[in-house]
């Protein structure tokens, strides 16, 4: 069962599967600090004026709970009183209003950016841009302790980026560019989830942050493999005669699901419908294509023997996925 990592440890351990820490309250960066700080301010505040105002009332209530036919005394006005009830929630909410107005241009822009990477919504998964133009889909890299900015678009319908640990949300809306700001203090994967019912998929547009030290994440962009790992098990194959085509739709599906070819062979994907796709495989040996769009073609030619199996990162919940078995070799 494909599960998103975004859960309720309720929910997690209905489905037996781990949860992770998604809790704002948690934070990780100084910009959903901050954000937890504003908040921290006014919880307290209203728990105050939750105890007062139900103690009053309780204390009103066992006070005079007894009744007798004596007339009470009357009352028709007490200025003093009425001057210092007006002015508490005055000096509640101005100093809310203060508390608040002073740090919403940090929490909006925050420092001078030390990344810009582009950020679109699109359902279901969302797809990265970094600055030297490579891509990737679902999972966003960035460089602990830097400030990242995010430039936020959506290439369907209204979204909302969010990592709960690391920022406030922030809207993906069609056509109309967004911006917000993300840092990581410490090194570790930090999970979100869109926040804007989107569709049927919505409920698996879920994106993970890996805060990596400054070494691995020009490492990441360079494109080099992992210390130790050996040849790749595929290459890109472009203008050669495939052996297999395997064609994506509108329905979502990869025609066939499961191909068998042999060692040198080449299989090209062929985007045959509208809708934007993607060729991922776990094995992250294998090259993945991040995006495909309508009529491009994708092709892979296998170099070693063995099962390899792969999905499209935008439709995982609509079950979008495929095999390649390689014989051979």
């Amino acid at each position: 069962m494909v599960v998103p990592p975004v859960m309720t440890p309720l929910v997690a351990t209905l489905v037996g599967v781990p949860a992770v820490d998604v809790s704002p309250l948690n934070c990780a960066g100084p910009n959903a600090c901050e954000i937890v700080g504003i908040y921290t301010s006014i919880f307290w505040i209203a728990m105050a004026v939750l105890v007062v105002v139900g103690g009053l009332i309780v204390y009103a209530a066992l006070r005079f709970r007894r009744r007798d036919d004596k007339e009470p005394a009357q009352v028709h006005g007490n200025p003093r009183l009425e001057i210092l009830w007006t002015a508490i929630p005055v000096v509640i909410v101005g100093f809310l209003f203060i508390r608040t107005a002073l740090r919403i241009d940090y929490v909006r822009n925050g420092p001078p950016p030390q990344q810009t990477i582009q950020v679109s919504g699109i359902q279901w998964a969302w797809q990265f841009k970094y600055p030297n133009g490579r891509t990737s889909t679902t999972k966003l890299t960035i460089p602990v302790g830097q400030v990242v900015r995010l430039q936020v678009t959506s290439k369907d319908v209204l979204h909302s980026f969010w990592v709960p640990r690391l920022g406030g949300q922030i809207y993906a809306k069609p056509g109309f560019p967004n911006s917000g700001w993300i840092e990581a203090s410490q090194p570790g994967q930090y999970f979100g989830q869109c926040n804007e019912l989107c569709g049927l998929g919505h409920w698996f547009m879920y994106l993970e942050v890996d805060a990596v030290s400054e070494a691995d994440y020009q490492a990441f962009l360079s494109g080099a493999p992992p210390p130790g790992a050996g040849p790749p098990p595929a290459e890109k194959a472009n203008g050669v005669t495939p052996a297999t085509n395997v064609g994506e739709t509108d329905d979502l599906k990869f025609v066939p699901t499961s191909a068998t070819v042999k060692v040198g062979d080449v299989v090209q994907w062929t985007n045959d419908g509208t809708s934007i796709h993607s060729v991922t495989f776990d094995n992250q040996q294998v090259p993945s294509l991040d995006t495909q769009n309508g009529g491009e073609k994708y092709e892979l030619k296998f170099l070693k023997a063995g099962t390899y199996h792969y999905v499209c990162t935008f439709h995982v919940a609509a079950g979008m996925q495929g095999t390649i078995t390689v014989t051979g070799g």
